[in-house]
């Protein structure tokens, strides 16, 4: 089967110094000699050299004029670079399209228009040369279009090396087979990404789950550590109330011993907190001892019963007192 023949293109660029126009500042710029030519390198390495004559120039400029936009002039070259170093181009000068063939001298750029501070750069020599970079048949040298121009500081040729990349873009493929080739290196190189991904997918999905292991452990150290602190806590509070129940029976026999409390108020005085009962008692004046109720029937002649002497002991009066009050009533 015969193999495809079709156009392939490479790309190249050369430098020329600015020459002077009124004010110091010119308004069109040498872009490439006559040809054939070579660059100081020995540059071009595919075929005898590059050409230019009046035909060849007849139609690059056809099909710069046949563009929708002005050709730009850019610093060093930073247009072509910016997808690879991410910095901004901004532009030096538009160039309207328009060019010129002068024999013996070879191609020109006419009605440039310089942006912004670029003049007085020029001016100032902060940068003395313009470089064109042109696509060019690799087979016979023959320039095909301007790509785009630079203003730079570096002589002669400028930029091949950087603009490799620039190069393949631009070029199309001479047979079916290298197109098949190319083809076979892009998806090997994206297998090989893909592959990678697969990797780093692995080591992530492996580090999340010893993540989720040790969360996992957290929670349970977390539960353990809560259930000892709630068993701590109830512990605590079942032995003050221990303390409590035995201070309240404690207080209780001795307020019954001592005469505060009667003992019919002795099952009133069980259901009281022990603060409670501690204010009553507090506040509660022991009976003598020939003033207290035994089991419940007069001990003292007075005739009082126990909720009586209860009350007495609450006045403070005595059982006696308390007996003629009770009678004059």
């Amino acid at each position: 089967m015969p193999k495809k023949t079709v156009t392939k293109t490479a790309l190249a660029a050369l430098t020329f110094e600015l020459l002077s126009g009124d004010g110091g500042v010119p308004n069109e710029a040498h872009l490439l000699p006559p040809g054939p030519f070579r660059a100081v390198d020995g540059r071009p390495f595919e075929c005898d050299g590059w050409k230019l004559d009046a035909a060849i120039a007849a139609r690059v400029i056809a099909r710069a004029a046949a563009q929708k936009t002005d050709i730009l002039i850019d610093f060093e070259h930073q247009s072509l670079r910016s997808e690879w170093n991410g910095q901004p181009a901004p532009a030096a000068g538009w160039i309207p399209r328009t060019m010129e063939w002068r024999e013996t001298k070879g191609l020109y750029a006419l009605g440039i228009n310089w942006v912004g501070d670029t003049v007085e750069l020029i001016k100032q020599k902060k940068y003395r040369y313009i470089s064109t970079v042109f696509l060019y048949d690799p087979r016979t040298g023959e320039v095909l279009e301007v790509i785009s121009v630079a203003l730079t500081n570096t002589p002669a040729l400028d930029g091949l090396d950087a603009l490799a990349d620039l190069a393949r873009k631009h070029s199309v493929f001479s047979t079916e087979e290298e197109a098949d080739m190319a083809d076979e290196k892009q998806v090997a190189a994206l297998t090989a990404e893909r592959d990678g991904l697969k990797t780093e997918t692995v080591a992530l999905a492996a580090e999340r789950d010893g993540l989720k292991t040790q969360v996992a452990a957290l929670a349970t150290e977390r539960d353990n550590l809560k259930a000892k602190v709630d068993a701590a806590e109830k512990e605590k509070a079942e032995a003050a109330l221990t303390a409590e129940k035995s201070k309240h029976g404690e207080l209780l026999q001795a307020a019954l011993t001592d005469g505060r409390l009667v003992p019919a108020q002795k099952t009133w005085a069980e259901k009281q907190t022990l603060a409670a009962l501690t204010e009553y008692l507090d506040a509660t004046n022991p009976l003598p001892i020939t003033q207290r109720q035994v089991d419940g029937k007069d001990g003292g002649g007075h005739g009082l019963n126990e909720e009586e002497l209860a009350m007495c002991s609450r006045m403070g009066v005595s059982p006696e007192d308390f007996t003629k009050a009770k009678a004059k009533a």
